[in-house]
């Protein structure tokens, strides 16, 4: 009982001690739940490290556990201590995350030691008033200094979250030994235990999945269905789903019937712009209900462009949408502006689910993409209309959108005029190659001053998790942590710590598009104060400063309509 009982203290300590370093800063502000759900995935994670440490040391023979942990508690120490203004590593991460542990498990056995009660009530005391130093330590680096109220919340919600997991944990044990009791052999009792443990587990797991696909068929119906502003299809002409199109206005899922309606009128470009004759522009959207394979809504899309006139302007502009389908209406409409109308945007959808939830998703945008643009590619060379074949992607669309562009170029030679990548998750292999070929990532309209654009444009907040993120960060320091400056809107207090960070980075990808129509920030996942500086400079469409500011202004106040129009509701369910 002895070893089982220090393995639960130290579990409990290192829990604790992890628990008090979740409160660290990282890019994003937090609420008291979401810092609790941090705050519940470092407990389980101190819990399960502390009690396999304490096991572990257990192995050894108790007259050398004693001095052994002294002395890999003096070497973590010390390594820390010995660099205390070193940047951040991957190593420095384990050498702090190991040094918690050991004082957990060290302060263990001095509480479940021989000594008298005196002993086991300092090294109590020592235990919570370290663990209330280093809360408090954590805290005070925030910029935001959280209320007592706010860590209590928090701290609820993170015991809460790890009673729940300890319970389904439990669950699946109890499992197992109920059914080693059926049994008369050791081996039989064996084998049953863990058929028992493996038929609990898969019923939790089944039940897991059930309520995530009733979840996912909810929010999926939601985004099909009809929406009392947008019930009717748009009378203007060269709209898709209007009265010129032949793609049914019905089949373009909720994102798509937003799109379309709000195409910029040319009486709207010229109230903006002050033009004196602007063209109409051309929105083309195709929904997943428009046409059952890929290649059917490819054909459907350049046959409605044809129809309303895209192949006649200038700018011929391929949006890849999120996973839901939206495509960002400040990106088309700042096009349709700096272009007096003479523009064409069009986006197929590939998904109804929000773009966490869709990543299963990406080869099948990515091929999606990769067609539109070889058949745009072939249209445009074929009639000789010298239009300019531009990329748009924004978050998975992003990243779905690169793929598709290297999948339907031909080796270095991009199938694409221009292109406007905006905040590109982790993982593209075409940002990869070109950044390390030299193209730039920006930050702001700020770093544009004096540079002429490239072939292809990226754009990634210094503050923008999604960027940034990866499940790697669970065990090893992302790159972007190295430098103490880590850019705009970035805090020199936050470090890389395993386990922590990742839950860290998992809340604040989350978090990271928080907005208020109209209230246009330059901050983490928020890009629509960024975006006609970028839709200028990428796509060669100069501006003074008094035309890019009657044009936000405009971006600003029709995103407020936008926002007042969809708070009408829903006409229908899907």
């Amino acid at each position: 009982m002895g070893r089982r009982r220090r393995a639960v203290i130290s579990g409990i300590g290192a829990a604790a001690r992890l628990a008090a370093r979740a409160y660290t800063p990282s890019l994003m502000p937090r609420s008291p739940i979401d810092q609790g759900l941090i705050v519940g995935g470092a407990i389980v994670g101190g819990a399960v490290a502390g009690a396999a440490a304490s096991l572990a040391i257990d192995l050894v023979p108790r007259p050398l556990a004693t001095p052994l942990l002294g002395s890999a508690g003096m070497a973590s120490t010390g390594a820390r201590q010995l660099t205390p203004d070193a940047g951040d590593s991957t190593a420095r991460g384990w050498t702090e995350f190991a040094t918690e542990i050991t004082a957990a498990v060290a302060l263990a056995n001095l509480i479940d030691s021989d000594r008298n009660a005196l002993v086991k009530v300092a090294g109590s005391g020592a235990m919570a008033v370290s663990v209330a130093e280093t809360a408090r330590d954590a805290i005070s680096t925030q910029t935001d200094i959280p209320t007592a109220e706010d860590i209590a919340t928090s701290a609820a919600v993170g015991i809460g979250a790890a009673a729940a997991f300890t319970a389904a944990t439990g669950l699946v044990r109890g499992g197992g030994l109920l059914a080693r009791r059926l049994a008369a052999g050791p081996l039989a009792r064996s084998a049953l235990s863990l058929a028992g443990s493996a038929a609990v587990a898969a019923g939790i797991g089944f039940a897991l999945k059930k309520g995530a696909a009733t979840a996912f068929a909810k929010i999926s119906a939601g985004n099909r269905a009809t929406e009392v502003a947008y019930a009717d299809p748009p009378q203007l002409p060269t709209a898709g789903g209007g009265p010129r199109s032949e793609i049914p206005f019905s089949t373009l899922g909720l994102q798509g019937r937003r799109f379309v309606s709000c195409t910029s009128s040319p009486s709207s470009i010229r109230d903006v712009t002050g033009a004196t004759d602007p063209k109409a522009p051309v929105r083309v959207y195709v929904g997943v209900a428009t046409a059952p394979t890929p290649e059917e809504r490819v054909e459907a899309a350049i046959r409605d462009l044809d129809r309303l006139g895209g192949f006649e302007r200038s700018r011929l502009l391929a949006a890849c949408p999120a996973g839901t389908g939206y495509v960002n209406y400040i990106t088309a409409e700042a096009l349709e502006y700096l272009t007096d109308g003479d523009c064409a945007t069009v986006a197929i959808q590939y998904g109804s689910l929000p773009s966490m939830l869709s990543l299963g998703k990406l080869d099948d945008a990515a091929n999606v993409y990769a067609l539109l643009l070889r058949r745009l590619r072939e249209e445009i060379d074929s009639r000789g209309s010298g239009a300019q074949l531009l990329a748009y992607g924004e978050s998975l669309g992003a990243i779905a959108g690169q793929e598709g562009t290297r999948r339907a170029s031909d080796g270095n030679e991009l199938i694409i005029d221009l292109a406007l990548w905006v905040g590109t998750p982790n993982g593209s292999q075409l940002f990869e190659q070109l950044t390390s070929e030299g193209t730039p990532v920006f930050d702001s309209p700020a770093d544009l001053n004096g540079l002429e654009p490239g072939v292809v444009t990226f754009l990634n907040h210094d503050n923008d998790p999604v960027t940034k993120f990866a499940a790697s960060d669970m065990v090893e320091m992302p790159p972007w942590l190295e430098p103490k400056d880590r850019g705009r809107g970035t805090s020199s207090a936050q470090h890389w710590l395993p386990v922590v960070s990742f839950f860290q980075g998992l809340i604040d990808t989350k978090n990271a598009a928080t907005v208020i129509p109209g209230e246009f920030r330059s901050t983490g996942h928020d890009y629509r104060a960024d975006l006609a500086s970028f839709i200028s400079f990428a796509y060669g469409l100069p501006a003074d400063s008094e035309r890019m500011e009657r044009v936000e202004d405009a971006l600003r106040a029709s995103e407020i309509d936008r926002a007042t129009s969809i708070g009408l509701g829903k006409l229908q369910s899907a």
